[in-house]
Parts: structure tokens; sequence; C-alpha cells
């Protein structure tokens, strides 16, 4: 093990770490008492645990998965720490960042951004009744307080139209100017692509490439990474990435789990970016990026349209946020090694935001502030492509006058298991 104590201290240290999840008011059972089955934690109470555990012991994807026939107690989390310390192997992070890292940034900076969130604000309360779901879940449980909606007069084209021309206004350049277009959504499932239709209602010019980007959830980074790199051969370009999701539509009641679709809201956000040598002092640089994809949680979350057009689900939410908190952190990690500046120093984290608990539960295991992150989904819902996008919004409309220059740090984590990041300075 990594860490600077003694194996002695194990069960001490593994009952604080329980202690801190368990409410107020519950003394601590004994060693050999489910936590979970016999109601001391909830699912992210138990997710916590484990990363906490994780960043004490450096042991990377510490029970995860938890096995089924194992109970989940104290003395339980001890057995498996003593395991894993034996079968620890040592790992060359050099060798790791120079396969997930690309080399070097394309030289571009973001000089104009923008966000619009559907027009029905949905409190948590009536999100639960509407999924079936038992009241405190989505609440107390997973930290939200309210969602916001698409009306009936929206969609993701018009969503994004919206973002964007916030973002044309910011940056001072008009339509016609852009000559590169990066989209990402998805809850897009029509032809022509939502590429094609927002190039339609933006009223771009024919010469404009268009690029439509998966991802899901890391969408939005996979969008930078194309914009800038189209943008490295144009000393005069402006590219627009757009990343733009309406899921109180594509996740109807029928065939969708509530405890799936009670996460989500409506939102989408536009940055428009420039040449970092044509930008000068106006924008902040994008710096290097960082992707990789871990198969083996690949089977945590599956959506597929079945035979009869319905939706097909499988979703284990307590494995996907498990596998979230830990890739963020090591996300996070990566980009201290690209960046070389360490997280101490990094006014905000714009982040995907699974619920707003878990953002919580990684920023304590990763010491980070609470208040550098912006925690969007609180009040808006998870925006999937688009949650580390509004998040990174709003982080520069609030450090706009105080900070200059800020470090911004973007990390997102999606289905798959894929996780990409970059900075920005």
């Amino acid at each position: 093990m990594g860490a600077s104590w003694k194996t002695t201290q194990l069960p001490q240290l593994i009952r604080e770490i329980v202690q801190r999840e368990i409410p107020a008011g519950k003394a601590l059972p004994g060693d050999e008492v489910d936590l979970v089955q016999a109601g001391f934690l909830d699912s992210m109470g138990w997710v916590g645990v484990l990363t906490g555990i994780e960043d004490l012991a450096q042991i990377t994807d510490f029970g995860n998965p938890w096995p089924q026939n194992r109970p989940q107690s104290i003395r339980a989390l001890i057995e498996a720490v003593v395991e894993g310390a034996k079968s620890l192997r040592a790992r060359d992070e050099a060798a790791t960042t120079e396969r997930l890292e690309s080399a070097a940034g394309p030289g571009a900076a973001v000089v104009g951004w923008g966000y619009a969130l559907g027009g029905r604000e949905i409190a948590a309360a009536t999100a639960e009744a509407e999924c079936g779901l038992p009241p405190g879940t989505l609440s107390a449980g997973a930290g939200f307080e309210s969602f916001r909606y698409a009306s009936e007069q929206e969609d993701q084209v018009s969503l994004a139209q919206k973002a964007a021309e916030a973002a044309f206004d910011a940056a001072r350049v008009q339509a016609d100017d852009v000559s590169v277009l990066a989209v990402t959504s998805t809850t897009f499932l029509a032809l022509p692509s939502i590429g094609a239709a927002l190039h339609t209602r933006l009223l771009l010019r024919e010469s404009c490439a268009v690029f439509d980007l998966g991802g899901a959830c890391v969408g939005l980074v996979n969008s930078m990474q194309a914009a800038s790199a189209a943008l490295s051969t144009r000393e005069r370009g402006v590219a627009l990435v757009v990343a733009t999701e309406v899921h109180s539509r594509m996740l109807r009641p029928r065939g969708t789990p509530g405890e799936f679709r009670g996460l989500f809201g409506d939102g989408a956000c536009a940055f428009v970016l420039r040449p970092a040598q044509a930008a000068g002092e106006e924008g902040l640089t994008i710096g290097k990026f960082t992707f990789g994809c871990s198969g083996g949680m690949a089977s945590a979350l599956e959506v597929k349209v079945g035979h009869q057009t319905d939706w097909e689900f499988r979703f284990h939410g307590e494995q996907l946020g498990r596998a979230a908190v830990e890739r963020l952190a090591r996300t996070v990690e990566q980009l201290e090694r690209l960046s070389g500046r360490p997280r101490s120093e990094v006014d905000a984290f714009a982040l995907h935001e699974p619920n707003p608990r878990l953002v919580r539960i990684f920023a304590q295991n990763a010491r980070i502030p609470i208040e550098k992150v912006p925690l969007v989904s609180r009040t808006y819902g998870n925006l999937g492509s688009a949650t580390c996008g509004v998040s990174l919004c709003v982080a520069l409309d609030a450090l706009a006058k105080r900070a200059p220059q800020p470090l911004i740090f973007l990390a997102a984590v999606g289905p798959g298991l894929l996780w990409g990041g970059t900075y920005l300075h």
C-alpha cells in the first residue's frame, strides 16, 4: 500500500470512513452488520465508503464491482483491503499517461460561451412523483433540488441555437464567420443529423465543415478536441462547439426505469473557438487533452432501441456511480500532469455531474473545495453531454472579472466507460 499507516490501524480507519457516511445520530454498528441491508447506508453512502477507502489505500477500482455474495459490512471491507493490497501491482503512471493523452493541444482558445436551459422548472418532489420514485429518492438521496425540462416549443435545435447565439454575442462574431461546427447530442435521434439541422437553423455558410460527435457525457470534450484540431490549419478560422440534450422527451415513462429517467434535465451549451495565435489575450487557451476507455464497465449502462421500438435498459447505478467517481479522480490527476499545475492552483473544475451527491463525494475524496465546482446539476439536473459545458459557462461567468487568466479543469466520464478531459488557461 502507498499510504503511510500500518495494517494494525486499518480497522479503525475504515470505521471512521463508514461513520462519516452514516446519517447523523446513528451509532456505528458492529463489524459484522451488513451496512446497506440494515439501513445504515444507502447506495450513495456505500459509494462514498468505497471511494474513501480507495483514496486511503490507493487501490484502484476498490470494490468495483462488489461481489454479490459478500456482505457489505465493516469486516468485509477490512478483508477486501487486505486482499487488494496483496494483489496490488505496480503501475507505471508515465506509461499510462503516454497512452491516454494526446501529445499536445492543437492551439485553440475559447473566446465566447453561452448556455440555454429548458423553459420549465420542475421541483425534485414533482419529478419523483412523475417517475414513480419514493419521496426523497432524488432530493435527499441524490441531492437534486429541481430540474429544467424543455417546453412544448423547445427541442435540441432551438436550445442549441439559443446557446450558440449567446456565444456569438460574447465573442463578437457573426454566424457567417464560422468555418467549423462540432455538435454532440445523445438525445437527437433523427436524420438529417443535429449538426446539419443546427447549421441550417443558424444560417451558417455552405463551406462550413460540420462534425457530429458521440461519446454521450464525454461528447463535449470530444467536440472541443475535433474543433481545435480542425482550426490548427486555419489561421483566421472560427469554430463553434455545441452540446445539446432534451432527455425529458427521449426518456419517456414507458420502459424507462424511474431511477434512471429521474436524473436528467434539458439544456445546451456553446463555445466559440479561435486559433490561439489569433485570439491573443481575449481568450482562454485550450491545453492538452486526455482520453480513454475501460470496456470492463461497459455493461453498467446500456440503452438501445428494442424490436418493438421501445427502449431497452440495463442500468447499475451504484457500479456506474462508483466507477465515475474513481475515473474523474484519475482524470484530474492526469490534468495535473499535463498542465504542470496542482489542483490547489485550479480556479474551477467543470465536471460531468451524474448527480450532486456523487460530485460532493468526489470533491471530498479529491480534496477539492466544493465551492470550486459549479454544481449545476443541483438545480438543472444531469444535462448529459451539456453538463460539464454548462458548468464551464457558469465558471467562466464567475471568474471573468476576478481572475483574468483563470485555470480551469474540464473532465467528463460517460457510458462505455469513456473519459476525457482538458484544461483552459
